[in-house]
Parts: structure tokens; sequence; C-alpha cells
């Protein structure tokens, strides 16, 4: 392995605070996480999401996009067809190897394993993790009537650290399993990505670039120019053919610049979304630049040269429907000359980007806890995390990307989604539902959390639990098989060190009770003996079965656990 990508292997293992002595395995996490990243760009990523476990065949990592979101389980794609009634697929896989050479007997490895993964027997994968990703292709493929625009996409990496010569018998190789694949009809695309160590490194450091477009702006005037707080506003229209340079990136997918839009896409079916996707079929172009409300950016920075325009470290934080439409439909022949409106706003004050991603969100219905992310408890609980000392200090990233260029391990930062999560399964028993979806728990929590007279001590306590228990998983002291009965683990360890019964949220004792818990976690033998016995408490109970995926998105198991509390605390003291 050369020297830069041996660094750049080095600095993503202390990223992700993982082992890189295990230098094969250090390198596939690698190689995932770089590739995935090219296909949708990724902010919020938990490494074992790819892999497809230890020994698996010709597959080192698999990454299921629907609906242009990282999809991780079944209950995932079933919330993405429920919210948008339609199902546009990516399969990414990848096979990453440290050898300097491409190999014929790999590759063809690689292509006959995923061939047999499309097929209709899933016995001859071994692991787990792959027997969930075939799970998740058949769900995927049995709801097929959902795949209004397109069959899903198959994009191909195989990765080495030497480099890739377009060798005549590997060329031919992937060309004839290429065909083998598209002759499937199942694939709309099949793409094979030969990666060498110059390619990985570009694409490892295009993770860590800020976000920057640079387009034609023509059709602009100053909206406002305000001094002393550093804020200017151009509006005006652009065509698509200049607006594709804002909102697509590499390998033709949807840059990750939406994650500031209180709205996910709503799918074809919505309302608003059929009435621009029917402009755009009758070629109507002067009324969809008359009729559409137009598209927000908030940049970091703007500059302007003349007509040509550079944001940095920007998102769309009003126009989701509308791009995703656009996009969807951007192979029209005439499309590229589609006039858009469009606001471009330079700002770096908080208050002012809240204020512009109220106010151009206030046309449409949005609910009380989408617009969470602008209050100010989370700039609270922001400052709250930054007092705990440096061995416990966790980052809570209440804006997309905010920690993108400080030397903080990933695995220490906590998004909005993420807090969710922690606090929803820890302190309101409800682990079940976050191991089913991110975006049915956001539905069921509602007023419950984010109150602003809650203790903020729930909050650093739930995300520090799951801190602690992920590394335990990652390091292998917990087995990887039971990480999806982590969120389980993390309420009973609540139980056990502060007992079954929790204060209100807003009361003073809540304070107490969130220290005992911090206590014990600072004395890292006796948390990881907790950990593990609670694990093997879950595993020993009859009922609870490991390969059944539902077990841990049912009410009923939460209640199994919760009722055997004694019998818990004795199995731990034993």
């Amino acid at each position: 392995m050369d020297q830069i990508t041996k660094k750049f292997l080095g600095e993503f293992c202390n990223s992700y605070e993982i082992d890189g002595k295990e230098e094969d395995k250090a390198f596939e996490h690698f190689c995932n996480f770089c590739c995935v990243n090219r296909e949708n760009g990724i902010v919020d990523i938990k490494l074992e999401e790819f892999s497809t476990g230890k020994n698996a065949q010709g597959i080192d990592g698999i990454g299921i996009i629907v609906n242009h979101k990282l999809v991780t389980s079944v209950s995932e794609i079933e919330f993405q067809i429920q919210n948008s009634r339609m199902l546009d697929v990516n399969f990414v896989f990848i096979q990453a190897k440290t050898s300097s050479s491409f190999d014929n007997t790999l590759m063809l490895n690689f292509f006959e394993f995923t061939k047999s993964f499309f097929g209709d027997d899933a016995s001859e994968f071994t692991t787990q993790e792959v027997k969930d990703f075939f799970e998740m292709k058949e769900y995927i493929y049995n709801h097929a009537e959902y795949m209004t625009e397109a069959n899903p996409k198959l994009s191909m990496y195989y990765v080495t650290t030497g480099k890739w010569t377009g060798d005549k018998t590997l060329t031919k190789v992937k060309d004839r399993n290429v065909k083998e694949l598209m002759d499937l009809n199942i694939f709309s695309e099949v793409r094979f990505t030969p990666c060498g160590a110059a390619e990985i490194q570009t694409m490892y450091r295009n993770t860590k670039n800020v976000m920057s477009a640079k387009f034609k702006f023509e059709k602009n005037i100053v909206m406002f120019s305000d001094e002393d707080n550093k804020s200017i506003g151009y509006s005006g229209v652009i065509p698509f053919s200049e607006y594709r340079k804002i909102i697509i990136g590499e390998a033709d997918a949807l840059k990750p610049v939406f994650d500031d839009n209180i709205r996910d896409f709503l799918g074809d079916t919505n309302p608003v979304n059929k009435a621009i996707m029917d402009t755009l079929k009758t070629k109507d172009v002067n009324s969809f630049c008359m009729l559409n409300n137009g598209i927000t950016i908030i940049a970091d920075k703007l500059t302007m040269t003349g007509t040509t325009t550079v944001l940095t470290d920007y998102q769309i934080v009003n126009g989701c429907q509308t791009s995703h439409v656009l996009y969807d439909n951007r192979n029209i022949e005439w499309i590229d000359d589609l006039l858009i409106p469009i606001k471009v706003i330079e700002t770096t004050d908080d208050t002012t980007k809240n204020r512009i991603t109220k106010a151009t969100n206030s046309q449409t219905s949005i609910k009380p806890e989408q617009l969470e992310a602008l209050s100010e408890f989370q700039k609270g609980l922001e400052t709250f995390y930054s007092t705990f000392p440096e061995e416990d200090r966790l980052y809570y990233e209440r804006r997309t990307g905010q920690y993108r260029l400080e030397s903080i391990p990933k695995t220490r930062i906590i998004n909005i989604p993420q807090q969710i999560k922690s606090v929803t399964a820890m302190f309101l028993n409800n682990p079940h539902g976050v191991s089913g979806n991110y975006g049915a728990i956001v539905k069921k929590v509602g007023d419950k959390i984010f109150n602003p007279t809650d203790q903020k001590w729930i909050y650093y306590t739930s995300s520090l639990t799951q801190y602690k228990i992920e590394k335990l998983i990652t390091n292998k002291v917990i087995d990887k098989k039971y990480n999806k009965s982590r969120y389980h683990a993390m309420m009973l360890f609540r139980m056990y060190v502060s007992g079954k019964k929790i204060p209100r949220f807003n009361e003073n004792k809540m304070e107490t009770y969130c220290k005992k818990i911090l206590d014990v976690l600072s004395n890292e033998d006796q948390a990881t003996v907790i950990f593990a016995k609670i694990v093997e408490f879950i595993v020993s109970q009859p009922e609870i079965d490991f390969d059944d995926r539902k077990t841990f998105e049912r009410k009923e198991t939460t209640d199994l656990l919760i009722g055997r509390y004694n019998e818990m605390k004795q199995y731990i003291a034993k």
C-alpha cells in the first residue's frame, strides 16, 4: 500500500475510532465509506451498516439507496414507500482488496456472487449480514409496482491499491459480466467501476470537502445587503443546465444539499409534485417559472465574479420537492432550457438562517416537530454538550456538517436524528420504535422531547450511553450479531443503574438520576461488564429470536424485557 493511501486509511481509522491493526478489514470499511459516499453523499453513517460480515463470499460491502436515502432495514424501505409512493433504487456493491493489482479470479467471484445475490436463493450466503441485505432486495423487487420511473441501478466498485490499466482480459471479463447482469432485465443500468489507489484517494478527499458549486447566474438582482451581519441575497432565474451543477454531483447522484430542508421528498403522487410533473410533460416552460415558488439556497460563502457564482458550504432550505422532480426528469431532451426561480443568500448568522428557512417554508403545512431543528433549545443543547471533559466529550451537531472541517472523531458527533433515537429508546421506553425507522419515530414522539423546560442531562446521557455500547460492538467486546439489540440494552442499562421509574423530564431530580448513569459510564470496566451482562440476558430469553428481523421492532419485545427487570438484576449480580 502506498504512503498516501496508508495515511488516508490511518486518518479514517482515527476518525471512526476503529482498530487499524486489522488492515484488510479497515480497508474494507474505508472503501465502503468512500464508494457509497460517491453514490449518494452521506452525513450520518455507521460503518457496520455496509459490512457483509466476516468471511462473506465475494462481496465486502453493500449499500442500498432508496429514494436518495441510505436504508438499512426493510422497515425503512416500507417507510419510503409509504412516504413517497415510489421506489428509486440504487444497489451499491463493493469489493475491496489491499493487493496492488486487479485479479481476474477475484473479479469473477465478485460478479458471480453479485449475480447469485440477485437470484432467488439466499442459502449460498453464510453471513447474517448478507441474508439481511438479501431480504431487503427481495422486498424491493416484490414491490416493483412502485418503480414508476425505472428499474433499480446497480453500481459495482472493485477497489485495490494498484492501478487499472485497461488490461484486455480483465476488460473482457468486465464487459461480459455487465452484459449478463443487464440481461437479467431487473436493472435500468449496471456500472462497474475499477478503482486503484488514485481513485480511492480522490474519493476520500471528496468526502472531506466542503460542499461547493460553480454556475452562471446571468439574470439576477440584489435583494438585500446587510454589512453588519455580512449577509447578501440575490434573486433571479437560471436555466436547468446551470441548476444541475448545484444539485447533481458525482455518479449523476443528487448532492446531499437537502439535509437542512425541513421536508423530505414526498414522491411523485403528492399533489404539488404531480402538478410540477404535469407542467413538465406539457413543455409549458413559461408556466413553470411563473407558478413555481422557486428555490432558496443558503450558503456560508457566496462569490460572484461577473455572472460566475460560487457557493461554498450551502444547503437548499426550500425547494426540495421541485429539485427532486427536476432531477427525476433530468434527461428530458429540452429540460436544460427550463428557467428556475432562485434565491441565493450568503450568511453565517444562525438567526438569519432560521428566519429564512421558516419564512420560505410557511406556504405549505409544516409540522411543529419538523421545525425543531431551528429552535433555541438546540442551541442550548450544543452548549451543554461542550461542558463535559475531553474523555467523555461529544459534539452536538444541530447544523448539517458544522464539524466537517474539524479534527473530531465522527463517532463523537451527535446529530439531531441520532439524538431523537437515543433519547426515545432510553428514556421513553421505546427502543422498538427506534429499531424500525427514523421517519416513523419522529411522527410518534411529537412534543414528548426537546421541550424548553427539559433537563438537558437526559439528552447527553442517552447519547453517551449509545456511544459507549456501539464502541464495545465496534471493538468486538460485544458480538456484532447482537447489534440490533443495542437500543433495548440502553433502556435496560438505565433501569439497572438508576432505577425503573423515570422522573419527569423537567424535574430537578432528573439531574441526579442521569448523573448515576454517567458515573457508571465513566468507569469503563464496570460499564463494560454491565453492558455485556445485559446483552447476555437479552440473548438468553427463549422468546427472543435474533434471526427474526422484526423481533426488536415489536413492542412485545420491549414489554417482555421490562417485565423481567427483576430477573435481569439477579442475572447481572451473579
